[in-house]
């Protein structure tokens, strides 16, 4: 590696990958919901659940960056497509059939963005040396964060205020016409900041016989590393209720408060989460790193597992209190995020550790694990609509228990309280087998 220091390109690469994923996974929700697409709740929560598709499968294109060009080469490559994907999209709003091309273009930009991840996450992993993966899985984890924070926060506020009086398709158009050039702003800055890794090198290639071999070579050694059903079990339990909350969290924000809402629009919806929830989530996330790195990942485990699941109580306070302030909204989700920046470092940690010891498939078998993690994301996000809509059908046998004015918000959150109880436990199905001291720095030799 060069001599150039990982803050020059570490934090910017993991905006680029947040920064996407962000539009195509979440402001998908809040777009779909406010252009008055005549989706259903149940739609909305279907189709931008279902556009992390391909980050799920991205693990079956990984190894041709372990095997064709350099991992520095296809993160420039995909950045400079990005910024065109999101190019397109702006016109596209303004037509009254151009939906479906702005649906497809997200698909698009939703295969180039989980190419990109797992490049630079391999490029991550190449380049670092196990302390300093440590050091910045937090910082990493951060500025992942804050990019989808950014994108649907200060970003989106600052563009529906300067377009306050347009239409809100022109402001979408707007917006993603400014991501576009701002994505194009990091390609031209990681053209010159990303440095040169030593080991950055594609394998020997050869015939496609050659390919397919190394590929299925790849995929059986990923599920025949010791340990792996607990540890698939931790990656698609850890985040069960979060799944589900990601997806209706965004509806309830910007639903009508007749339908149990808390009807904010798109520039107060981007306050919210681009000024409390964007530093909130700094500070859990660097805690976090901080934390691993000085006591190891062993005795981190149960503190994060209970810090990324039971905040999320504030919805349920929300659903029922339904303020009327926005501080009192931002200080619960600043209260929730913080949650979650310092509970999700463990995630990734985690998946550090078990990557460790997977030779010159290691690029490729953390492709796995982040595909594992997209699925486990995608999944209950695709029928949290549906549990939403039909939740009072669903526990009509036990509303006796129930207060009278639990609406399906209500019943939604309180069962996303239930929902954290698997993932708490799946931090004792890996404990066993965890190194309790990995992450943390060796004591210098004097």
């Amino acid at each position: 590696m060069s001599g150039k220091s990982p803050w020059r390109w570490v934090p910017t690469l993991y905006v680029a990958e947040g920064f996407p994923y962000a539009i195509v996974t979440t402001l998908s929700v809040v777009l779909f919901k406010t252009l008055g697409s005549g989706f259903s709740d149940t739609a909305i929560a279907f189709w931008s659940s279902l556009l992390g598709l391909p980050w799920v499968l991205k693990p079956f294109w990984a190894p041709c960056i372990d095997l064709f060009g350099k991992k520095r080469a296809w993160i420039l490559s995909c950045q400079a497509l990005m910024a065109l994907l999101l190019l397109l999209m702006a016109p596209a709003l303004s037509f009254p059939s151009g939906m479906p091309f702005v649906i497809g273009l997200l698909f698009l930009a939703a295969f180039v963005s989980a190419t990109h991840d797992a490049a630079a996450d391999g490029f991550y992993i190449i380049g670092l040396s196990e302390h300093e993966q440590v050091l910045f899985s937090g910082i990493r984890n951060t500025f992942y964060r804050i990019s989808q924070l950014v994108a649907q926060g200060v970003l989106l506020s600052f563009v529906f205020f300067l377009t306050k009086r347009w239409g809100i398709s022109a402001q979408w158009a707007a917006f993603l016409a400014v991501s576009g050039g701002l994505f194009a702003a990091l390609f031209s800055h990681h053209l010159f900041s990303l440095p040169q890794a030593r080991t950055d090198l594609p394998q020997k290639g050869g015939p496609f016989r050659e390919f397919a071999r190394s590929f299925g070579e790849s995929v059986l050694s990923f599920f025949r590393k010791k340990h792996i059903i607990p540890a698939i079990l931790f990656l698609l339990f850890y985040r069960f209720a979060e799944a589900q909350l990601a997806r209706v969290a965004a509806l309830f924000l910007v639903a009508e408060r007749v339908s149990g809402g808390l009807a904010l629009d798109p520039a107060q919806y981007a306050n919210v989460y681009g000024s409390a929830g964007m530093l909130s989530l700094l500070a859990g996330g660097i805690a976090g790193g901080i934390l691993v790195a000085k006591h190891g990942l062993g005795r981190m485990l149960l503190p994060m597992a209970l810090l990324i699941n039971l905040p999320d109580a504030v919805y349920v306070y929300l659903a029922f209190a339904q303020p009327v302030s926005l501080w009192n909204v931002c200080a619960c989700v600043a209260l929730e995020q913080f949650g979650y920046g310092f509970g999700f470092t463990s995630y990734t940690v985690f998946m550090l550790h078990f990557a460790e010891d997977s030779g010159r498939f290691r690029t490729t078998h953390y492709a796995f694990m982040t595909g594992i993690m997209a699925l486990s994301l995608m999944l209950p996000g695709m029928v949290s609509g549906a549990l939403l809509e039909h939740m009072r059908f669903l526990l009509s046998r036990f509303a006796f228990l129930l207060p009278e004015n639990c609406g399906n918000y209500e019943l939604f959150f309180l069962w996303i309280m239930v929902c954290t109880i698997p993932s708490i436990l799946t931090i004792f199905l890996i404990r066993p087998f965890i190194h309790p001291d990995f992450g943390k720095k060796a004591p210098e030799k004097k």
